[in-house]
This record gives C-alpha cells, sequence and structure tokens, in this order.
C-alpha cells in the first residue's frame, strides 16, 4: 500500500514538473544548441524606482544623423542571418530592460556597473557627467514614470558586429537639486515625455551573448 502511495506521488511530482518545463520551454524558445545565445543586458536584481537623465549625445557615431535611420527590415535580416537566434520582440523586451538598469546605475554613480554595459567611449561620456555632477555637488533625481515604447528603427552589420538602434520614448520627472537641497533645475510636478536613441552591438561571433551601449542620443 505504501508502495503505492510512493509511486502515485512521484507520478504526481513528474507531472508537475512536466508542466513547468513545457511553461518554461515557451516562455524563453527553444534551443538547439548549435544558435548563438538570444539574451539582451539583463539583471536580475529589482529595478530601480530613480533615474537620471543621460549625459548628452555621443554625437554620429557610424555615419548616422540626428535623423531616425532608415528601414530596419533589410538590416535585421543581415542581423538574423549573423544571428539565426535573433528575435525582435525578445531584443526590444532587453532593451527596455538595459535602459532602465543604465539609468540607474547612472543615477546612483555606479561606475563598476556601467563599466560592463557600455562600449568604452560611451562609458567615458557617462563617466565624465557623473563627476562633473559630483564636483558641483549636485544630484539629478529622474523618476521614470512610464516606458511608453520601444522601436527597432535601424539595424546593420558592421564586419561582425550587428548593431541595432532603439527608439525608446518613456515619461520622466527630471529635478536637479545643489548640495542644499534647493532645486536648481527642473520641475518635481512635471512629467514631460522623453525620446532617445540607443544604439547597442555585439559581437555575432562571441559566445558572449551580451550586447553593449554604444551610443545615445535624444530626438525631437
Amino acid at each position: 500500500m505504501n508502495n503505492g502511495l510512493q509511486f502515485l506521488d512521484i507520478l504526481i511530482f513528474a507531472m508537475v514538473a512536466g508542466f513547468l518545463l513545457l511553461r518554461l520551454r515557451r516562455a524563453l524558445g527553444r534551443r538547439t544548441g548549435n544558435e548563438q545565445p538570444r539574451q539582451l543586458l539583463r539583471d536580475n536584481k529589482k529595478m530601480q524606482d530613480t533615474v537620471v537623465e543621460m549625459a548628452g549625445p555621443r554625437g554620429a557615431a557610424n555615419g548616422r544623423s540626428d535623423e531616425e535611420g532608415p528601414s530596419s527590415g533589410s538590416g535585421l535580416t543581415e542581423v538574423k542571418i549573423a544571428d539565426p537566434s535573433f528575435d525582435e520582440k525578445v531584443f526590444l523586451d532587453g532593451a527596455g530592460a538595459a535602459f532602465e538598469i543604465i539609468l540607474g546605475a547612472f543615477a546612483k554613480g555606479d561606475k563598476h556597473q556601467l563599466r560592463g554595459l557600455l562600449d568604452d567611449i560611451t562609458y567615458q561620456s557617462f563617466l565624465k557627467e557623473i563627476e562633473r555632477r559630483e564636483g558641483a555637488r549636485e544630484r539629478l533625481e529622474t523618476t521614470l514614470v512610464t516606458m511608453i515604447r520601444t522601436d527597432i528603427t535601424e539595424a546593420k552589420m558592421v564586419g561582425a558586429s550587428a548593431q541595432v538602434t532603439v527608439k525608446i520614448v518613456s515619461e520622466q520627472v527630471k529635478v536637479t537639486y545643489n548640495e542644499a537641497d534647493e532645486v536648481v533645475a527642473g520641475d518635481a510636478s512635471h512629467a514631460a515625455t522623453i525620446n532617445d536613441v540607443w544604439t547597442f552591438a555585439r559581437d555575432t561571433r562571441s559566445k558572449d551573448p551580451n550586447w553593449q551601449l554604444v551610443e545615445t542620443r535624444a530626438v525631437d
């Protein structure tokens, strides 16, 4: 009798485990073992509620102007040829997560975390702004009210590097305080719609699935 109950318990456990495994595979997608991982920048820690405005644009890197790039259609095809596991929805989900992570790290002045998420030139731009803020004894509080939308505006291959540009529209409340906690810029009662254009890049030959932020700029 006990053996029968034990067998029933094992059977129920196996059914539950199988159901959970099926749900997990549906959520993450099926892997064959031959393709490159398709993760974007990820962080298991809880996202910060307070984020800050980024430093000014780095410039029109790779020949890009301040206008939105051309249709991403043909470029996405090139990226998918180089990385068959690339998926637009998964990428955009990751881009939104990366946006919050990077803004949060910038707000805290977390240079160590930023170092792993940005390329060298972009990191130096962020570092310069963090040090300027520290020198002026100012703090910039930017509350991310909501993420309105994320859209891929351009994609291309530069050698073996996949580069994907995303327009991120969000609502933020931005206020700058001085050492005496006096407001020197911004309005804590006003949420502004911010249009950011961020470009992420990844070497498709690498086993590292993570993308790095290589350019930021703001558009009207």
